[in-house]
């Protein structure tokens, strides 16, 4: 491989970022080319956040996304207090109501969800305050789309890591709803 074609992939993954993937945005955040466009990478939405899931994005991320605000349920959930709408100078993040709030979407990972290799576990179903997840016939879990808001308290309830040693991930996670049109639904 020439050395042009090196440097040009390296290039190419220090603009783009190694994680790839649709980044969570915080509540109201516009389509992602225009929040990248109008976002100036403030802060204000990070600090405002209460339950503290709104982070700045890090390098692996990519130049282009670097210090912008993203959701991770992996301490906390959104409460929707919706405070970062409020507090966005730009315009990135546009005011929404409790009613309107659309972070992303649940999505069920089979392969690390306890209730889809025994019944019983209902910790996601219970947590969850839009009643967005129910329970099909063989008492699994099943995302109902339009009333899921992803607020992230089902990820952040899943208890699927530590009851079985050998998953690594939860049994349920929120993604973005661009992204799980590309995907087109649940993980396996």
């Amino acid at each position: 491989m020439s050395l042009l074609i090196i440097a040009l992939m390296s290039v190419k993954k220090t603009f783009a970022g190694e994680a790839g993937g649709v980044l969570l945005r915080p509540p109201g955040a516009v389509a992602e080319d225009e929040f990248l466009a109008r976002c100036n990478r403030c802060q204000k939405c990070v600090q405002v956040c209460p339950t503290r899931v709104i982070l700045p994005a890090s390098i692996k991320y990519g130049i282009v996304k670097m210090n912008t605000p993203y959701v991770s349920f992996k301490r906390s959930y959104c409460n929707s207090c919706l405070k970062c709408s409020e507090e966005c100078p730009t315009g990135a993040l546009r005011p929404v109501t409790k009613e309107t709030l659309n972070i992303g979407l649940a999505v069920i990972v089979e392969k690390d969800c306890v209730a889809w290799d025994f019944t019983g576990c209902t910790v996601c179903v219970d947590k969850c305050p839009l009643k967005a997840i129910e329970l099909d016939g063989s008492k699994r879990p099943v995302v109902i789309g339009d009333k899921c808001n992803g607020c992230g308290i089902c990820e952040v309830a899943c208890p699927a890591p530590s009851l079985r040693s050998h998953i690594r991930g939860k049994g349920i996670i929120v993604r973005n709803r661009a992204e799980e049109k590309i995907s087109g639904g649940s993980v396996e």
